[in-house]
């Protein structure tokens, strides 16, 4: 009968040592926001873009779109080359898109208007004093094929070259 009188063990009792109590931690409080933080982090994203469209000029300027020489030699003078922009395309101000992209590129253009057909097919440059080597340059900086430039001279002009906009103008420069 002894046995029956010792206390039976309790599975606490043999389940070991017990495990220290869980303390919560108080929660760490939040930093308030700063906007000194927040300016630095921002200048350093503006630089970031600063560089990135810089880099990207860049690289258009010197290997997709490289300058075109913008003067030609005449009699032993070095001078920039001056020409007319004609709208043969029927599309309103689209001429000065075309002289606002040759005068980004230095070429000196007097004069802008319209051309006395609309609905011109091909946009051509045409040389008038004749120097080709001017006209295909203007060619060249707009994207026109070589089979374009043609010479009708005339000797009352005061410009080098005219360009006369036609309905393809979509696949040329200015418009890319």
């Amino acid at each position: 009968m002894e046995e029956e009188q010792q206390p039976k063990e309790t599975p606490e009792q043999n389940a070991g040592p017990t495990p220290p109590p869980i303390v919560s931690r108080p929660r760490a409080r939040k930093k308030p926001f700063q906007w000194k933080s927040m300016s630095t982090n921002g200048l350093f994203v503006l630089f970031g873009l600063i560089v990135i469209v810089l880099v990207y000029s860049f690289i258009d300027r010197m290997f997709i779109d490289p300058p075109v020489n913008v003067e030609t030699n005449s009699g032993g003078k070095t001078h920039i080359i001056q020409l007319d922009v004609l709208n043969g395309s029927g599309t309103p101000r689209l001429g000065q898109r075309f002289t606002d992209y040759l005068r980004a590129r230095g070429f000196d253009v007097v004069e802008m208007g319209n051309f006395k057909e609309s609905g011109v097919e091909f946009t051509r440059v045409i040389d008038r004093v004749g120097d080709l080597t001017a006209a295909r340059q203007v060619a060249e900086a707009l994207g026109v094929p070589k089979e374009r430039v043609v010479q009708q001279l005339d000797k009352n002009a005061y410009l080098d070259v005219s360009v006369v906009i036609g309905k393809d103008f979509k696949s040329l420069k200015p418009l890319k």
